[in-house]
Parts: structure tokens; C-alpha cells; sequence
């Protein structure tokens, strides 16, 4: 008995039956998404005279110039810590959020030769994008450490793991927003480039180079964008010890799950219609 399965034989799929594939994906082709990691890494500035010199400033660059324009008072700083502390960690965790639905949302079209003329599947190929995100992170953990360093701001160990598990809810999000935004480019290329104005200018609306107001119709507002809720709680364990606001942060976190689970259900059932429409 032969069987016979159509581009939309996944779409009746379970949940967890397609967070499960994805996940054996990831395990199964994990040296394929380390070498591309690697390549990719390698290639960005092989031509470049100064590679290594090139693959740290780069990271830094957009710090560097938002702390430079809160250091000539061009924008409102904080004052309850240091600014150059306040913009680099709002940088960082902004950065790791964009970059990162950046980079998935164009890993389709970007890998199309590969998706068309094989059976690799396409969660695999997302990871496989990130590789430069995270070693981008790395160096600016490491610029936010020698500011730490430089300005005495009392950090203890257990603030730096609490920081780095809140930014979990946050790297899911973006994972799942990229996924979403990648299928909808396919049809509509319009896509990325409203989500690249997007994550370029949202920056001034989520905390990351200056404040936002707590009170009023903007604060009210504000607890919406998921952007501005995971800075600010990354910051606030780091300098404070603890989350500010602990309740948004949760239900911040939930709904950055549901869209991640969303996301999953999304890709699983339609790879086999992506792939024939490429």
C-alpha cells in the first residue's frame, strides 16, 4: 500500500506533536546549524584587512553613539543610575530582541536554493541564522561588564543568572515573532520592510536610551509593548536585584510563550506549502 501525503497533511497536526518535530529537527541537524553558525561568523569579515578589529567594534557602534549623545545632554538621562549602564543594557537587550526577528524573518527567501532543491527543514535554517546575534551579545555582555567595572555598580552572581534566565521569555518572543513575520513575507514582501522601520525607531518608545513616563495614558499603553517590559526588567535585576514590575513581567512572558507555540503550529503545518510555493 502506497501513501501518499499533499502539502497540507500537517495542518491537522497537535501542538505538541509540531513543538516536538521542530525540537527533533534542532537536535537531529544541530552540526549543520553549528557549521552554518560558524561559516557565517567567518565570511562576515574575511575580506576586511581588520576581520577581528571589525567583528568586535561593529557590536558596540550602536551603544557607543546613544551614550555619547546622553553624555552631551542631547536626551533625557537617568538619574537614579549610571546613564552609560542604562543605555547599554537597554541596547544589548534590544539588539538581541531585533536582530533576532530580523535575521529569522529573512532566513526563507535568504535560503531558498537550499529549501527548494532539498529536505533540510526550515527551523533548522532560522537557528542556523542567529549565530551572529549571539556572538554580537557576547561582545556587548562584555562592554556592559567593563562599565560595571569602571562605574563600581554593585552586580552579585545570582543578579547575572536571574538576568540571563529573564531573557529566555524574551528570546522566544522574538523567535516567534520572526517566524510569524517570515511566513507572512512570503506573500507580502512589504513585510520586512515595515518591520525593519519598526524595530529601528521603536527603540525611542521602549526605555532603552531614556525613560519612559510611569504615569498616565502613555504608561498605560506602554505595558503593552513587550519590547519595553523585558529591558526593563533585565536592567532592574541587574542594578536592583529584583523585577520592578513583577506581574506584567509574567504575563509578558506567557504571552511571548503562547506566540512562540503559535509560531511553531505555524511553521510545522505549512513547510510542505512553503516549500512549493518557493
Amino acid at each position: 500500500m502506497v501513501q501518499i501525503y499533499s502539502a497540507n497533511f500537517r495542518c491537522k497536526s497537535t501542538l505538541f506533536e509540531a513543538i516536538k518535530t521542530l525540537l527533533t529537527q534542532t537536535y537531529n541537524h544541530r552540526w549543520q546549524i553549528y557549521l552554518a553558525i560558524i561559516k557565517k561568523l567567518q565570511s562576515t569579515y574575511k575580506q576586511d584587512v581588520f576581520g577581528i578589529f571589525w567583528s568586535i567594534i561593529m557590536p558596540i557602534i550602536p551603544m557607543t553613539i546613544y551614550i555619547a549623545l546622553a553624555h552631551i545632554k542631547v536626551f533625557k538621562t537617568v538619574e537614579n543610575m549610571p546613564f552609560v549602564f542604562y543605555i547599554a543594557i537597554g541596547m544589548t537587550i534590544w539588539l538581541l530582541m531585533t536582530t533576532t526577528i530580523h535575521g529569522v524573518l529573512l532566513s526563507i527567501k535568504a535560503e531558498k536554493s537550499i529549501l527548494t532543491t532539498s529536505n533540510f527543514p526550515i527551523f533548522p535554517i532560522m537557528l542556523s541564522k542567529l549565530g551572529e546575534v549571539f556572538y554580537e551579545t557576547i561582545i556587548r555582555f562584555f562592554v556592559i561588564a567593563i562599565i560595571v567595572f569602571y562605574f563600581n555598580v554593585n552586580i552579585n552572581l545570582i543578579s547575572i543568572l536571574l538576568a540571563l534566565l529573564s531573557l529566555i521569555p524574551a528570546i522566544i518572543f522574538a523567535l516567534g515573532v520572526g517566524i510569524i513575520l517570515s511566513l507572512f513575507d512570503i506573500l507580502i514582501q512589504d513585510i520586512r520592510r515595515v518591520t525593519l522601520l519598526l524595530l529601528r525607531y521603536g527603540l525611542f518608545v521602549s526605555s532603552v536610551i531614556f525613560p519612559f513616563p510611569e504615569e498616565g495614558i502613555i504608561a498605560i499603553v506602554n505595558q503593552f509593548n513587550i519590547f519595553n517590559t523585558f529591558v526593563n526588567a533585565t536592567r532592574s535585576i541587574l542594578y536592583t536585584g529584583t523585577i520592578e514590575h513583577m506581574a506584567l513581567y509574567i504575563s509578558t512572558s506567557i504571552f511571548a510563550i503562547i506566540v512562540f507555540i503559535i509560531a511553531s503550529k505555524l511553521l510545522y503545518s505549512l513547510e510542505y506549502k512553503i516549500r512549493s510555493y518557493l
